[in-house]
């Protein structure tokens, strides 16, 4: 008949076990996670004494925004982080160090699709870049609201009403 065949004790595998390390224990109260790191509050600048510039631009079919000037006159080079907020119908672009976006080697910021979704941004009509240079904020306008804004403006300052 055949026997089992007998393996010596240095060469059996050790039988599994759970670590309990790894697995948590039911009993036990889970701990808090931990917080998350705040986000910088968005700022908008305060009025155009403070150094606000002007710049348009266009938008890639992937979101990229050319402005060297712009860019320059903020100190924004290659490699800076930056962090991006939707204010209503603005994007507000805001140098930090933890941020998820950066400048890259062309000089170009890419605003994230869902940012731009929220904001009416597509590619084709330019866009209107505020840079406030002491705040170091770059405020993103598309093209539609910088029209109604200033058909506004041109309304109260002439008294003139659209016809209805």
């Amino acid at each position: 008949m055949n026997e089992p065949v007998r393996v010596p004790a240095r060469f059996r595998r050790p039988r599994e076990q759970l670590i309990a390390a790894l697995v948590p224990d039911a009993a036990k109260p889970m701990p808090p996670p931990a917080p998350l790191p705040a986000l910088p509050a968005t700022r908008l600048p305060a009025d155009s004494e403070s150094g606000l510039l002007i710049g348009t631009a266009r938008i890639d079919r992937t979101g990229r925004v050319h402005e060297r000037s712009l860019f320059r006159a903020l100190g924004w080079g290659p490699g800076r982080r930056l962090a991006l907020d939707t204010v209503r119908e603005l994007i507000v672009v805001a140098p930090d160090p933890g941020g998820w976006h950066a400048v890259d080697h062309r000089g170009a910021v890419t605003l994230p699709a869902a940012a731009r979704r929220m904001c009416g941004i597509e590619p084709g009509p330019p866009l209107l870049l505020a840079a406030a240079v002491h705040e170091q904020i770059l405020v993103v306008h598309p093209a539609a609201l910088a029209a109604h804004l200033l058909a506004e403006h041109y309304r109260a300052a002439t008294g003139l009403h659209r016809d209805s």
